[in-house]
């Protein structure tokens, strides 16, 4: 039954990025006090016509104008009323993401209250009193990638709360989760066993081949053609270390972590751009297809997490 109906809401109202409510997306049913005040009604019609009693008939005929009312008064408020999605936010896998939603409508009048029902958030009360209001739902990132928004419902029992009117909607509108941020080491290029032993206090130093850089203490594995000879001669074991010098714009390569899974290389990245603005340094990121150019501070950290959360899903 219930996938039946499912698919039913999935024909009648399909994903969209805007939806209006018309005739069609509204339903209305009595609220559970609507539904007793209904019932009174009837039992005084039918007291009226057993004793065909005046004031029986008009109190029946009060309330079920009443009712009528309501009916009008609460359709009204979700009738023409436009639900658009905007930008969600970027969060960390395992936060609690944001997805905005737009409501507004052409008359500029008091709609009173709507709730917007999902179970993943529970009953989100905003209320509407000009020509728009914004509306946003709380949701947790579970995994890195995009985070939808489910299928929701939004309704409106004002002004009476006799009736509910309600439609529910699905809207195209996702926030992104970027991976958590885990340590891994990176593979340099050019980079080998001396800058992993002893590297030189240079910020741009690099351990290659190229350049000779300095002097320091013999390490048991290290190259024999690299012992500086005129030191060992004056009983000191000392190697020679050379350098590639790189810029100051540093690059985070999806290829500078091998033998990590793709997950994991998108949790390094993660950690290594944070550890960068941290430091107040300028980075540039590389993954297969996509290219964030270099900069440095806050904007280039969610530029590089927004990157690193879409990977994959472009």
């Amino acid at each position: 039954m219930h996938r039946r109906l499912g698919l039913w809401l999935e024909r009648r109202l399909p994903l969209q990025r805007s939806v209006t409510l018309n005739q069609a997306r509204i339903f209305i049913v009595p609220t559970l006090q609507g539904g007793i005040l209904l019932l009174v009604a009837l039992l005084i019609l039918l007291l009226a016509i057993n004793f065909d009693s005046a004031l029986n008939y008009a109190l029946g005929f009060w309330l079920i104008a009443m009712l009528w009312a309501s009916v009008h008064l609460t359709y009204r408020n979700l009738s023409g009323l436009c639900i658009s999605g905007q930008v969600g936010s970027l969060v960390e896998v395992g936060q609690m993401a944001e997805i905005s939603l737009l409501l507004s409508a052409p008359r500029n009048q008091n709609r009173g209250p709507f709730e917007v029902i999902h179970k993943q958030w529970g009953v989100v009360s905003v209320a509407m009193n000009g020509p728009s209001v914004t509306v946003r739902l709380p949701l947790l990132a579970r995994a890195r990638g995009p985070i939808t928004a489910p299928r929701f419902r939004i309704e409106s029992r004002f002004p009476f709360g006799l009736i509910v009117a309600w439609s529910n909607l699905k809207i195209d509108v996702q926030a992104w989760a970027y991976p958590l941020a885990v340590q891994y080491d990176r593979q340099l290029a050019g980079g080998g066993h001396e800058a992993e032993q002893n590297p030189p206090n240079d910020p741009f130093y690099r351990a290659g081949s190229e350049d000779f850089h300095s002097l320091r203490p013999y390490v048991a594995g290290d190259a024999i053609h690299r012992l500086h000879w005129a030191s060992f001669s004056r009983d000191q074991l000392v190697v020679k270390a050379f350098t590639d010098y790189q810029s100051g714009n540093d690059v985070l390569d999806w290829d500078q972590f091998p033998g990590l899974a793709d997950e994991a290389r998108l949790s390094a990245l993660a950690y290594h751009s944070q550890l960068m603005t941290e430091q107040h340094q300028a980075y540039e990121l590389r993954l297969p297809g996509t290219v964030v150019c270099a900069d440095q501070g806050p904007e280039q950290l969610a530029r590089v997490r927004r990157a690193l959360a879409q990977f994959g899903y472009d």
